[in-house]
């Protein structure tokens, strides 16, 4: 039985939303002796430039809430203790995300904190995630910037930004006609462009030559100017490190100046479904990086596969899961694993967090996500990067090829053709 659970001194702030997702009560004897759930909270952008895809992350750590309370909690000691969430909206601005983190730790006082959406947000809040020394898994940043602070409790399940992309400069060999040439654009933010230096480093490994570099401000709404200059170049393809709203600009700007080039590959955005609901067919043939498909061979004893994961999700919202939500839930599997191994039960001290980030550093693990090992410094060193695009509406898996479901359709056919 589900009933919704309300904290008596919940109030209204100006730096955030706050939801408290409701909590289970169950009437089996094991759960019925737990004196308090697991207290999990969140900072994420819900609104400002980063809204829908923090809404993603949001709606990925309520999906594995609800799936582990549907399974009775997390049982640790043959005991289960149900999972509560609290959150706030964090507006898409780093400051409000650093105190939103800190007020969920100071005065919610949760046993455990999961990361946001973006890397400006996230380097914020994981500082002080780190000064109060409590384990951070996320599963939407992965600029570059994260991992060289020297941070212990920071865990990252993407790889860093450059090597997100690496997927996208390894299919163009294989391509016909093989492309030579490539333009660069990228937003001048910490992951775009890390995304985009990415994109500058491997493309001459793979026979590229890189005829026009550029990072622009994200604040910016007309692409025509720079897209036209990159046109007159006439590039093969053109690699873009993006956010989602940054890639739905790019693609509008591409019809604008009628300008086709053979492939557009993106570091982020197409696997929004704001992507496609925004562009509809002027989405098509789009390649993007992610990190997760659900056709690929992993499982765990939460989810099964990764094939049910991504249709129970379908199931809950009616649309399917993109990476970055696959990997937010997969952090906090990750989480639940080590509560379980370490048999740590709420409310969780300080020496059970510190237990909890050497845990994660001891070991790998393996969920419907994939691979995950933690490097020295919280990024995951194991797990490859694929390439998918948009044929028919739908997302396919195209890179690299012993996984595929699908070939690439190469080139881009133009504007006026479609």
């Amino acid at each position: 039985m589900k009933v919704g659970k309300k904290r008596k001194n919940l109030r209204s702030f100006s730096i955030g939303l706050v939801v408290l997702a409701g909590v289970f009560l169950w009437s089996s004897p094991e759960t019925a002796e737990a004196e308090r759930p697991y207290r999990v909270g969140f900072a994420v952008p819900l609104t400002g430039a980063f809204g829908k895809d923090g809404a993603l992350v949001k709606d990925a750590y309520l999906f594995w809430q609800e799936t582990v309370n549907a399974q009775g909690g997390i049982e640790v000691k043959k005991k289960r203790y149900p999972v509560e969430l609290i959150y706030y909206d964090d507006k898409s601005e780093p400051q409000s995300s650093a105190k939103l983190v800190e007020k969920l730790i100071t005065e919610d006082k949760v046993d455990l904190i999961l990361g946001g959406f973006g890397s400006s947000q996230v380097i914020a809040a994981s500082a002080v995630s780190e000064k109060f020394r409590y384990p951070m898994t996320c599963g939407a940043a992965s600029t570059l910037k994260l991992f060289d602070r020297g941070f212990q409790y920071y865990f990252s399940l993407l790889g860093k930004a450059p090597e997100e992309v690496r997927g996208c400069i390894e299919i163009l060999p294989t391509l016909t006609p093989r492309p030579t040439t490539a333009a660069i654009i990228g937003a001048n933010i910490p992951f775009s462009a890390d995304a985009a230096d990415g994109f500058r480093a491997y493309a001459p490994k793979f026979g590229i030559k890189v005829i026009h570099f550029e990072l622009f401000p994200m604040a910016m709404t007309d692409y025509n100017s720079l897209l036209n200059k990159v046109k007159g170049k006439k590039p093969d393809v053109l690699l873009v490190g993006s956010h989602s709203l940054v890639a739905i600009r790019v693609m509008k700007g591409l019809k604008e100046v009628d300008f086709t080039p053979q492939g557009v590959f993106f570091s982020y955005g197409p696997t929004v479904p704001d992507f496609l609901n925004s562009l509809g067919k002027d989405g098509e043939y789009v390649f993007a990086a992610s990190e997760w498909t659900p056709n690929l061979p992993y499982r765990d004893h939460v989810f099964g596969t990764a094939r049910d994961f991504n249709n129970q999700y379908i199931k809950r919202f009616g649309r399917a899961p993109d990476f970055v939500e696959a990997a937010s839930v997969a952090g906090a599997l990750v989480q639940l694993q080590a509560l379980q191994e370490l048999e740590f039960t709420p409310p969780l001290k300080d020496a059970d967090r510190e237990k909890i980030m050497k845990f994660f550093y001891s070991k790998r693990f393996d969920n419907f996500y994939g691979p995950i090992r933690f490097g020295p410094d919280g990024a995951n060193e194991i797990h490859p990067p694929v390439v998918v695009q948009v044929q028919g509406g739908k997302l396919v898996h195209v890179f690299p090829p012993d996984t595929a479901e699908g070939k690439p359709v190469y080139p881009m056919k133009p504007w006026k053709k479609r």
